[in-house]
C-alpha cells in the first residue's frame, strides 16, 4: 500500500470539505486525478490530472486550500484548457486567473493574498481579457508548455500571482485516446451534472452561468460566420456554361452556381480604442482572405469614432491593410452619411467595431455586418461576435 504523504490527505479532505459544503466544485473535482510533483510551482491542471507541489500545499491555510481547489477545477470546468489555441500560455493563464477568481471568492471560499483580480475584468470571458492584456502585463519567466519533465507532469507557465496554473488538454494517447473536443464535451456535461446538483442544494456559485454561456460563445467560428455571411450577400446566378457535377452522373443537366465579382464594399474600423491590436490582426488577416475571393471593384476602409478621420480606397487586387487614427467615442452614423455623400451603395458594409456608440435611425438598403467585439445587440444587420478572437 503506497504511503498517503501529507500533502496527499489535506488534499482529500479539502476534496471533502468542496463536496459537502460547495458540491459544484466538489463534484467536479473529483474528475481530476492528483499528482504530487515538485515540476510545478503551485498547482496546475490540464482536465485530467491535478498536478501540485507539496511546498506550495504547505503554505496554505485549510481555507486557502479549498479555494485553491475550486479554482484549480473551474479552469477544466469553463474549458480553458481547449480554448486557448494559439495565444501565449502564460498571458492565456492570466487571463483565466482574472476570469476565475471572481466567482471563487463570490461562492464564499479563500484564496491566498496577491492573487489575480482586477475590477476591470469582472463579467468578462478569459478571451475578452486577453484580450486587454497588454504584452508588457506578461510576468514570470518561460512561456513554453507542452514538454514533460522527468516525473511527467508538464512544464506550466508561471506568472506573477498564479496560485494553480491551466495547461492544454493532453494528447489522446494520454487521455484514454479521447481528443480535445471530446474531453471538452465530457467536461460539458460534468458541468451540467454538477449544476443541477449544486441548484438542489441551493449553492449555485454566483456568476457561474454568466461564465458558462462565455466558454460557450467561445466555441463559436466567427471566421465562418463572416465567410458565410459576405458569401450570402455576394451576387449569384445560374449558367448552363457550367453546368451542376454534383447531378451529371445521374443524367441531369441542370445550370450551376456562378460569382462573379462583386461592385464595391466598405469596411468601418471602430477607431475609439475598443478593438484589442490582436482582433484587428486576426480580422484583417480574415476579410483580406475574403476579399481575395470576392473579388470587389473597390474597397473603401473608413477609420471613425465620432467622425470619419480617414478614408483608403483599394482597387480590384490590392491588399488591403488596416491602420486605424484617432480616438474617442463611437458614433456610427457618420460612416452611413460618408457613403450616402459619395453616392455609394456596397455590396456590403463590415464594421469592426464593440457596438457601443449611436446607431443610425433607419436601416440602409445595404447588407450591414457588425464583427462585434463586445456582446451588444444591433438595430440592424447581422452580427458576427467576435470576443473570442
Amino acid at each position: 500500500m503506497r504511503h498517503e504523504t501529507a500533502a496527499a490527505i489535506r488534499i482529500r479532505k479539502a476534496r471533502t470539505t468542496l463536496l459537502l459544503d460547495h458540491p459544484f466544485f466538489g463534484t467536479l473535482l473529483f474528475r481530476l486525478k492528483g499528482r504530487e510533483t515538485h515540476s510545478v510551482e503551485t498547482m496546475a491542471t490540464d482536465g485530467v490530472s491535478l498536478f501540485y507541489n507539496p511546498g506550495f500545499v504547505d503554505t496554505l491555510t485549510t481555507p486557502e486550500l479549498v479555494g485553491v481547489l475550486a479554482h484549480e477545477v473551474l479552469h477544466p470546468g469553463l474549458q480553458h484548457h481547449t480554448r486557448r489555441g494559439n495565444r501565449s500560455p502564460r498571458r492565456w493563464n492570466m487571463a483565466c486567473d482574472y476570469a476565475i477568481n471572481p466567482l471563487v471568492l463570490g461562492a464564499g471560499l479563500a484564496l491566498p493574498k496577491g492573487v489575480l483580480l482586477e475590477d476591470r475584468f469582472r463579467g468578462m470571458s478569459a478571451e475578452q481579457i486577453y484580450n486587454q492584456l497588454d504584452e508588457g502585463e506578461e510576468d514570470g519567466n518561460g512561456d513554453q508548455e507542452g514538454s514533460a519533465n522527468a516525473d511527467g507532469a508538464p512544464n506550466a507557465p508561471l506568472t506573477a500571482g498564479g496560485i494553480g496554473q491551466v495547461l492544454d488538454a493532453p494528447a489522446p494517447e494520454k487521455a484514454e485516446g479521447k481528443d480535445s473536443a471530446e474531453q471538452a464535451r465530457e467536461w460539458q456535461i460534468a458541468v451540467e451534472q454538477a449544476q443541477t446538483l449544486s441548484k438542489r442544494a441551493g449553492k449555485v456559485p454566483a456568476g457561474l452561468e454568466r461564465s458558462l454561456d462565455a466558454a460557450e460563445e467561445a466555441r463559436v467560428d466567427w471566421r465562418e460566420l463572416l465567410r458565410r455571411s459576405c458569401s450570402e450577400t455576394s451576387p449569384a446566378d445560374y449558367s448552363w456554361m457550367r453546368p451542376n457535377r454534383r447531378h451529371i452522373w445521374q443524367g441531369l443537366y441542370l445550370p450551376g452556381i456562378t460569382r462573379e465579382g462583386v461592385g464595391e464594399i466598405a469596411v468601418a474600423v471602430d477607431c475609439s480604442g475598443s478593438v484589442s491590436a490582436r482582433q484587428l490582426s486576426l480580422f484583417e488577416a480574415e476579410i483580406r482572405s475574403i476579399l481575395e475571393g470576392q473579388r470587389p471593384e473597390r474597397v473603401h476602409v473608413l477609420y471613425f469614432d465620432t467622425c470619419v478621420h480617414k478614408v483608403d480606397v483599394y482597387a480590384a487586387g490590392q491588399q488591403i491593410s488596416l491602420n486605424p487614427v484617432g480616438g474617442g467615442g463611437t458614433d456610427f452614423r457618420p460612416c452611413f452619411d460618408w457613403l450616402e455623400q459619395q453616392q455609394l451603395q456596397p455590396q456590403m458594409l463590415v464594421f469592426l467595431t464593440d457596438l457601443y456608440g449611436t446607431t443610425p435611425a433607419e436601416e440602409p438598403l445595404y447588407p450591414v455586418l457588425w464583427a462585434s467585439t463586445g456582446s451588444r445587440h444591433a438595430p440592424f444587420g447581422q452580427v458576427i461576435p467576435m470576443q473570442a478572437a
